[in-house]
């Protein structure tokens, strides 16, 4: 398993315990995220403040890695997002976040997840 492989394993373990101090470990000093509708968080703080409001809308979330993959300072995972959100219910998606690596932590996540639309009953 390369060095990025295990980056990205040790960021799905934390995001998966909602340990907001192991997932911002993960993080290099500069970070940035983007969400799939192209919305830009920088900075530790505005990512720090992004996965807050996250586990507190989804007392539940969970995103199963089902693919990574990762060499000279690039990664990319494949997951299934699944979480309840208050008054919305379950919440379903599928897709793949884009990692730049930098000095070993995560620089930045584009996040390309799309809803699954809900089983028929």
């Amino acid at each position: 398993m390369t060095p990025e492989e295990q980056l990205i394993k040790r960021y799905f373990d934390a995001f998966n315990r909602h340990d907001i101090e192991g997932v911002m470990a993960c993080y290099h000093e500069e970070p940035v995220l983007v969400s799939p509708a192209g919305k830009r968080c920088a900075g530790r703080a505005e990512v720090r403040k992004s996965y807050e409001s996250e586990f507190a809308m989804f007392a539940d979330a969970h995103c199963d890695l089902r693919v990574c993959t990762g060499n000279n300072g690039h990664g990319v995972a494949e997951s299934f997002f699944s979480g309840t959100r208050a008054g919305s219910g379950r919440v379903e998606a599928i897709g793949a976040e884009v990692m730049e690596i930098v000095d070993g932590k995560i620089k930045e996540i584009r996040d390309y997840h799309q809803s699954v639309p809900a089983k028929a009953a």
